[in-house]
């Protein structure tokens, strides 16, 4: 769908670029993140936040690690959703965006180019090469967080539970890479502040192209709209 639009002098075209199921997973997923990277923060710094009163009053790390743990669950059913529109979706196959290929990596070098030279890059509908390597990286990074934050909550649940059993065997691995469970916590909790500079460059990069290009990124997350430029 497009429909021409006249913005700062330039004629352009309107352009459909998400629909509602991408825009509702970005924002889920984005909340879910938020709220992990809050109540993780306060799971590794307790003392951040005090509670008042006699201690067998205070659950306030219980109610943290609920939280915690809600926020993971709609996070890894996202992720699972995501994954599979990734590469079964009619509307849009992600994956072919986020391949490393060398057309990939040249276009990612193109773009990030353009950031210092302020040459507006060819039009993408979706996302840019170098968005899409990015998502990646970033997408790497969650399910390495998502895999040592399922080892560190396992600790605490009874051995021949089933559900417990099959998080050893998912996880455990982790301990062997690691070189041991303080190790995957050491992880876990590094993964937080390279997911808290993911998302700023993430939402630095849309601003600076809204601003630079004036093509509506950030609002297409919002809208699923965007502009293209027409001559």
């Amino acid at each position: 769908m497009a429909v021409a639009a006249g913005i700062s002098g330039q004629k352009k075209v309107l352009v459909y670029t998400r629909n509602f199921s991408n825009r509702l997973i970005h924002w889920v997923t984005f909340f879910a993140v938020i709220d992990l990277l809050i109540t993780g923060y306060y799971i590794g710094y307790p003392t951040a936040i005090y509670g008042y009163g006699e201690a067998f009053d205070q659950f306030t790390m219980a109610y943290i690690r609920y939280l915690h743990f809600l926020g993971a669950m709609v996070l890894d059913i996202t992720l699972a959703i995501w994954f599979y529109l990734a590469f079964f979706s009619i509307y849009h196959k992600y994956w072919k965006d986020m391949i490393p290929t060398v057309s990939t990596i040249f276009g990612a070098i193109r773009v990030a180019r353009c950031y210092f030279t302020f040459e507006k890059p060819p039009f993408y509908r979706r996302f840019d090469p170098l968005d899409g390597i990015l998502f990646l990286v970033l997408i790497i990074f969650m399910v390495i967080q998502m895999l040592s934050g399922f080892h560190l909550y396992v600790q605490g649940l009874p051995p021949d539970y089933w559900w417990a059993r099959l998080i050893h065997l998912g996880t455990d691995w982790l301990v062997w890479v690691a070189c041991g469970s303080q190790n995957v916590r050491l992880l876990h909790h590094m993964m937080e502040w390279i997911m808290v500079a993911g998302i700023i460059v993430h939402v630095y990069l849309q601003v600076a192209k809204t601003i630079m290009w004036q093509d509506g990124h950030i609002v297409q997350i919002v809208g699923g709209y965007k502009y293209r430029d027409v001559d």
